[in-house]
């Protein structure tokens, strides 16, 4: 039977509750054979600071859950509480658009299957345990983004669970905080602000936090500020990330089933897969873990040996991480081809990274700046698998087929794959498909090593463009535009190089002076149209019967030259016959009722051996030598005209 392949849409993976939930849907998968792709970006979510400068950044990193064709996949996985907010409105029309089943894990949607936390259950534990076992009376909450339905359900436990044991309350026991630690400064001068009229006391009996990282900032902002937890007041948290785990003091909280929530998802989806029901929302309960915040738990000092422990295995990844960061900028910024880079890229993807495989992928025509507003903007795209490593070996560079996101022997292993958006700002490049390892690695980090990719590649293709731009003006800076010769610069730029070579292998130097007869007579006879014709004409037989690497040139006007080397008197008479012969067939074959003539003068010798000492000053002086020869003959023809 067919293996089933699921997208999840994710954000932030290396957080801990993220980690713990990926844990639990994988190990699920693998059990059942079911081939997970992960689509997964990274943001800003739980961070009050606002990088409205880098707003475009954010449409290139939400294509990637606009990436997936679902009609190819048997089921969708969405890691609602952990993507960001700006994305949810994107994803939430994916979802309701989705030809497969949907299953939404960590937060509550009325029209696709959920699975969350008991959060009644769990955050009311708690309430429950400040009050009973520690006597609390006075409490305030701090509430998450009250648009989450998450905040608001913990927000309502709290309310509810005051109610139950006859406490009064109103909306001064309510704070808002947004989730991350960086609030705590505000939480705590909201408090200390709400019992500035009381005269007994300065803080309430406990403050009960929506999570745990709002929790460890309330704390660290009142132990800063000189206050005791939980001598002065009880703090606690939920979720139960690591951090809860090793902070000082460690944090009474909530442990929530992540892993259990993650299998859960992928157990829905067998189910509706076999065609049976499932009620709508699946509400797992969480365990409470009693610690030092509280005071349920004496301070110990182990906890900051686990903590340094962790925390040095951490920071030796992030050097090493830092280091492959370094590799790739220098590396590349010596590039000189597209295989220059994709091999350093390759050669960094799997070293200090964390990642196990990783294979970039690159949009048919990444260069052209593509933004995708829509999962439509991806039809008829293609992918090109640029370079990587699988199983500890380089892949091959190919075109996947129509639809196709991986190469084929990725797609048939059982493993999951994490498809990671290569964007510079909102420009979609790709992305990169890896098997990242989990444990102990920096979000931030990560991140950053993934916009130095798309930096690299977004500056490798400006020193593209600029290479040819510049081209482009070398070409103009030294061409005629009408006859596509080269302009005087081209003889003054070119004759040292072709003056030292006949000086070194004692060959003749030959420079031509060509001025065109009659061109006045021609413009005010037949319209400057064919005096343009008599240049061009003149311009192309001279390329026709130059056979070596002769230099051609208009100078300006009628007059062009003709910079030669390796050269003796016969070879210049012969291509003076062949530029007339091929004048003359031009006029005959067009029918032209002029013919076009000109004078023309070869100054030809031999430069003596060594550098010279004033290579401008010769350069002149070849041409007016050549141009004395020119007039000579120009004299000639005038008089046997006059004859």
């Amino acid at each position: 039977m067919k293996r089933k392949v699921v997208a999840a849409f994710i954000a932030d993976i290396y957080q801990d509750m993220v980690k713990e939930t990926e844990y639990g849907t994988i190990s699920q998968a693998l059990e059942d054979d079911i081939k997970l792709l992960f689509f997964a970006s990274f943001s800003d979510n739980y961070s009050s600071t606002e990088y409205t400068r880098f707003s475009n950044y954010d449409i290139g990193d939400v294509a990637i859950y606009k990436l997936p064709n679902l009609n190819l996949f048997d089921g969708l996985i969405t890691y609602d509480s952990y993507l960001p907010d700006l994305f949810q409105d994107t994803i939430r029309k994916i979802k309701d658009d989705c030809p497969c089943p949907v299953v939404c894990l960590g937060d509550i949607f009325d029209d696709h299957h959920s699975v969350v936390n008991d959060h009644m259950l769990s955050l009311q534990e708690l309430v429950d345990h400040v009050i009973d076992a520690h006597h609390c009376r006075e409490l305030i909450h701090v509430a998450g983004n009250l648009h989450l339905s998450f905040s608001q359900e913990r927000l309502q436990v709290f309310k509810a669970s005051l109610d139950s044991h006859k406490i009064p309350h109103d909306d001064s026991n309510i704070v808002i905080g947004d989730l991350w630690y960086d609030c705590g400064p505000r939480v705590v001068d909201e408090i200390l602000q709400k019992y500035k009229s009381y005269s007994d006391r300065k803080l309430p009996d406990a403050i009960i936090c929506a999570n745990d990282y709002m929790a460890i900032g309330v704390i660290d902002e009142l132990i800063r500020r000189g206050y005791k937890v939980p001598e002065d007041v009880i703090v606690t948290g939920y979720d139960d990330v690591i951090q809860s785990r090793y902070h000082d003091p460690t944090i009474t909280t909530s442990s929530q089933p992540f892993e259990g929530v993650g299998r859960t998802g992928v157990q829905i989806l067998e189910k509706l897969w076999k065609g049976e029901k499932h009620p709508m929302l699946t509400a797992l309960p969480g365990i409470m873990q009693t610690r030092q915040s509280c005071g349920c738990h004496p301070r110990h000092s182990y906890q900051e040996d686990h903590l340094r422990d962790f925390y040095a295995t951490v920071i030796h990844k992030l050097g090493k991480l830092s280091q492959s960061s370094t590799n790739l900028i220098l590396s590349v910024s010596s590039a000189e081809s597209d295989e220059y880079v994709f091999r350093e890229i390759e050669q960094n993807c799997c070293t200090d990274t964390g990642f196990k495989d990783a294979v970039l992928c690159l949009m048919d025509g990444w260069e052209r700046h593509h933004v995708v507003n829509d999962t439509k903007d991806f039809e008829g795209c293609r992918f090109e698998v640029v370079c990587g490593k699988y199983n500890g070996e380089s892949v091959k560079r190919e075109i996947l087929s129509q639809g196709e996101l991986l190469p084929k022997a990725m797609m048939e292993d059982p493993k999951p794959y994490y498809l990671i958006p290569i964007h510079h700002m909102q420009y979609f490049l790709g992305y990169f498909i890896v098997s990242p390892e989990l444990k102990n690695l920096s979000q931030a980090n990560i991140k950053s090593w993934f916009i130095n990719i798309s930096t690299m590649l977004e500056n490798w293709h400006v020193k593209k463009q600029l290479q040819v731009t510049i081209r482009q003006m070398e070409i103009m800076y030294t061409s005629d535009t009408l006859t596509g010769l080269f302009n005087r610069r081209g003889y003054t730029l070119n004759f040292p190089e072709y003056y030292q070579s006949c000086a070194d292998n004692r060959t003749g130097l030959a420079v031509f002076l060509i001025d065109m007869d009659n061109l006045k007579i021609t413009n005010d006879t037949y319209g400057h149209d064919e005096g343009d014709y008599c240049i061009t004409t003149i311009g192309r037989a001279m390329k026709l019967s130059c056979q070596s690497d002769e230099i051609c040139i208009r100078s300006g006007g009628d007059e062009f030259i003709i910079l030669a080397r390796n050269y003796d008197r016969d070879k210049a008479d012969a291509l003076i016959g062949k530029m007339r012969d091929n004048i003359n067939s031009s006029v005959e074959q067009d029918k032209k009722p002029y013919s076009i003539t000109f004078s023309i003068g070869c100054y030809l010798q031999t430069p003596p051996e060594g550098n010279p000492d004033n290579i401008s000053r010769i350069c002149e002086s070849y041409l007016q030598e050549a141009d004395k020869l020119m007039y000579a003959e120009k004299k000639s023809h005038k008089e046997a005209a006059g004859k």
